[in-house]
């Protein structure tokens, strides 16, 4: 089902906020990308095939979001141990 524009841009600011509130909070600290959405009001279920399809889909939209705030320069990303970490912009 469609959403308004205004929507749209509040539910992906709020969300941002919310992974920006977290690393911020835990300053010096990186996490894995499964580490900030257990943080965050993102929850999957991957119980069904359903909604294990759907989380799927959930989970790259939620990387998709830190890169984002990657490029916008808000937290920076790191690759250590073949895992991506991200963290607090300084």
């Amino acid at each position: 089902m469609p959403i308004e524009k205004e929507k749209f841009m509040k539910v992906s600011s709020n969300l941002e906020q919310e992974i920006i509130s977290f690393l911020k909070a835990r300053k010096g600290k990186a996490f894995t990308a499964e580490e900030i959405m257990g943080s965050t009001s993102f929850h999957l279920d991957f119980d069904l095939p359903v909604t294990s399809k759907t989380s799927t889909f959930v989970a790259a939209n939620f990387v998709a979001v830190l890169h984002e705030l990657v490029g916008k320069g808000q937290i920076a990303r790191k690759v250590v141990n073949n895992r991506m970490y991200f963290i607090a912009a300084k």
